[in-house]
């Protein structure tokens, strides 16, 4: 067998590499279309001068035909202490080692790249919630959790008046706030502020055994972010709070959908400084985007989203939206 990286750019290898994924998530779901497809997966995967890009790794006897894949997110800057990863077995070739030998593998890479810490991220469908084959698997080979996160989608689109309704019920708490949104480019004026919310959004959200640092965002890493979307062959929606007293921003909120395969729209982030919390502007944030899918007259189905366990404001506010429990994220924590 061979373990090795990847060309994202190589139609071959990348063909095979990404079968694999998507037949893994065919057995887990049911259903293909739910997780990244493959332009989304190669924009993210080719620029190595990027603040993040994945590298594609195969274990196989040949390299057009790989039993398992998996995948490091590499940072070059932010949070050196960790990395996350992925790693994908074709349901064919289970319960022979391979996942075995392609994660001892993943664990060499990460700590050629001095990273101490490997977050494997394992997603369960709604049929293996709490019960997945990975709960046996991450803790034999020495993983604890780290973090588990429930999936939740919102059929789309929504009943008429909800949205209206809703808005009506959560602008009375938040009369000293101004809600502006946008798609796609972010307005030049505000591209320094929605920097800043990208750059504290890891350090302002729940974790529990994952210490998360802010991160290093400027306005060309909010360009270089919208046009990696772009080139994934996604429309990105957006809708920040900005408070009228100082006019800062304090609140963003961003839901993407493919152009190409819209039926399932995803909620990327959504943060409210903590001192501006209480306002019900996730709530507002969140409507607003759904507004933006509405007028693009996407063909969406579904909105899907994750939350931590510990997020219970923003979990409440998924639920009052018509929300419901559909999946599972775990993220598996190993020390190296």
């Amino acid at each position: 067998m061979i373990f090795g990286r990847i060309d994202a750019t190589d139609d071959v290898q990348f063909d095979a590499w990404f079968g694999v994924l998507q037949r893994s998530e065919f057995a887990r779901d049911g259903e293909r279309g739910q997780g990244w497809h493959p332009d989304e997966w190669r924009a993210r995967s080719v620029d190595e001068s990027a603040p993040r890009v994945f590298r594609l790794y195969s274990y196989a006897p040949s390299p057009d035909r790989p039993v398992a894949v998996g995948a490091l997110e590499v940072t070059r800057d932010d949070n050196l202490a960790f990395i996350e990863g992925n790693l994908f077995v074709d349901p064919t070739e289970r319960r022979r080692g391979y996942g075995s030998a392609a994660l001892t593998e993943l664990e060499r890479c990460a700590r050629e790249l001095r990273r101490p810490t490997l977050v494997i991220f394992v997603i369960e469908g709604s049929r293996e919630i709490g019960s997945g084959p990975n709960r046996g698997f991450a803790v034999h080979h020495g993983y604890r959790v780290a973090e588990e996160n429930v999936r939740r989608d919102l059929e789309w689109p929504r009943p008429p008046g909800e949205l209206d309704r809703l808005w009506e019920e959560w602008t009375g708490f938040a009369t000293d706030y101004d809600i502006i949104s946008w798609t796609n480019g972010t307005p030049e004026e505000l591209v320094a502020a929605r920097a800043h919310l990208s750059a504290i959004m890891p350090a302002e959200t729940p974790h529990v055994d994952i210490d998360v640092e802010a991160e290093h965002w400027d306005a060309a890493r909010v360009r270089l972010h919208e046009a990696t979307t772009n080139r994934m062959g996604r429309d990105l929606l957006v809708a920040a709070a900005r408070h009228r007293a100082t006019g800062e921003l304090v609140g963003y909120s961003e839901l993407t959908v493919s152009r190409e395969q819209p039926q399932t729209a995803y909620q990327w982030d959504t943060l409210v400084v903590r001192r501006h919390r209480g306002h019900r502007l996730g709530g507002l944030l969140k409507v607003t985007t759904m507004r933006l899918l509405d007028a693009g007259r996407y063909e969406t189905k579904k909105i899907t989203t994750f939350n931590s366990k510990l997020n219970g404001p923003m979990i409440a506010v998924n639920e009052a939206l018509g929300a419901r429990v559909a999946g599972a994220m775990v993220a598996w924590r190993k020390d190296l």
